[in-house]
């Protein structure tokens, strides 16, 4: 018994350790690139909520966006930039958003979200929202920040 709440507790101390160790680097972090992690929450709904809808059979079926995994990708980079702050990496990140976004409005503008007639939902314009958002915070970040981070 003595052995499973030792192991419990090491496992316990290991999580706090990495939490603090997670706030500490998150308090590092400037204002905009704050926003940024924090923004990660809104990227995630881009990701599950559904760009549209259509009625069907007295019923509504939603449509999943089709480019969700290239957000995961893109935050994903967001979290490696914090690493190297430079130039670079705030073009990276807004030449991919921008790429992204892009691909966005032209599944709505080109009509290919669906065949069926269909009305667009609140997460497509989240979809729009969230890179233009990393965007802006990208290049405020770099130009008030710099290359320090």
């Amino acid at each position: 018994m003595n052995l499973i709440l030792d192991l419990l507790g090491a496992a316990l101390d290991l999580a706090k350790r990495a939490l603090q160790w997670l706030f500490d680097w998150f308090l590092d972090l400037n204002i905009f690139d704050r926003l940024l992690v924090v923004l990660t929450l809104g990227a995630f709904f881009a990701i599950v909520l559904p760009i549209a809808r259509y009625r069907a059979f007295e019923t509504w079926y939603y449509i999943n966006n089709p480019l969700a995994v290239y957000m995961i990708g893109i935050v994903a980079l967001i979290f490696a930039s914090f690493y190297i702050p430079s130039l670079y990496a705030a073009i990276a990140r807004g030449a991919v958003n921008l790429y992204y976004l892009g691909w966005v409005i032209y599944i709505y503008a080109s009509n290919t979200i669906s065949h069926a007639p269909y009305e667009v939902t609140a997460g497509y314009w989240i979809n729009i929202v969230i890179p233009v958002t990393y965007c802006i915070l990208t290049a405020l970040s770099f130009i008030f920040y710099g290359q320090e981070g």
